[in-house]
Parts: C-alpha cells; structure tokens; sequence
C-alpha cells in the first residue's frame, strides 16, 4: 500500500495482488485514526461481501472469484473496542457491467484500488446495539 498525505486528507493506493482490510486497519491504528469518511474506486480479482439479514440478524457472507470494477467504495472508520474499524460497502461492476454489492469484508486488488480518507477532528466509538446486534456509533444527542 503507498499513501501521500495532502493537507488534512490522505491518497491510499493499493497494489495488484494486495488484500485491503488488514493492511488498511494496521495502517490507521500507526496513524491514530479514530473517524475518517473514505471513498474509493479501482478494480479487484475478487471479493468478500456480506448482506446483513434483518430477520436472522447475522451477515451472510458471498465470496466472489472474478475481475470486477470497484465502481464505488464508501464508508467510514471508527473505533470498536479502542481500535480501528472499517465499515464500507461497495458496488462492483462485472464484465456483463452488471452490479453486485454489500458490506465489504475484503477485497482482492487487481491492478490498482484508489482510497480517499478524509479523517475528522473527533474520534467515533461504536457499541452494540442489543436491539439489532450491530456494532453502531455512539454519537452525542442533538441539540
């Protein structure tokens, strides 16, 4: 993974052949991320994709083996329990240019994949929700 920081804001790059969770978790805990906003676009040899199911409040995984477009990457980092946590989802384009997408548990790079990560000035805690069974953020009440 290469990254460029450009004023409060930093460029990732990963490579053809590297996996993206892991490496990008150990990455924001050096650099003492506790909320960032990220976007990014690229392509992967493959993917691990999860739908979250209301009814059985679980995620049902679907391991995807093909080159695909990464045509839209969003999500955030926060902290779960002190550390690092990426919550994303992405939309990815088959060569039939259809789309599948859902939460992102890994993706597979192949050649290039292009994160945004905009961190904020506030670290953001995630706590379960017993009434779901999610990890969700634990924000301040409004005014």
């Amino acid at each position: 993974m290469q990254f460029q920081r450009e004023g409060d804001r930093f460029q990732l790059r990963f490579l053809s052949g590297e996996h993206v969770i892991a490496p990008l978790l150990e990455w924001l805990g050096r650099e003492g991320v506790g909320y960032a906003s990220l976007t990014g676009l690229g392509a992967v040899s493959a993917a691990t994709v999860s739908y979250w199911n209301a009814e059985t409040r679980q995620y049902e995984t679907h391991e995807l083996g093909e080159q695909m477009e990464v045509v839209s990457l969003i999500g955030n980092v926060t902290l779960r329990d002190g550390q690092p946590f990426v919550h994303a989802h992405a939309a990815l384009g088959r060569s039939d240019l259809s789309v599948v997408g859902g939460h992102v548990n890994d993706l597979a790079v192949h050649p290039t994949l292009e994160i945004a990560l905009v961190p904020g000035p506030n670290a953001v805690h995630r706590a379960l929700d017993d009434s779901c069974g999610l990890y969700v953020m634990q924000l301040p009440d409004a005014p």
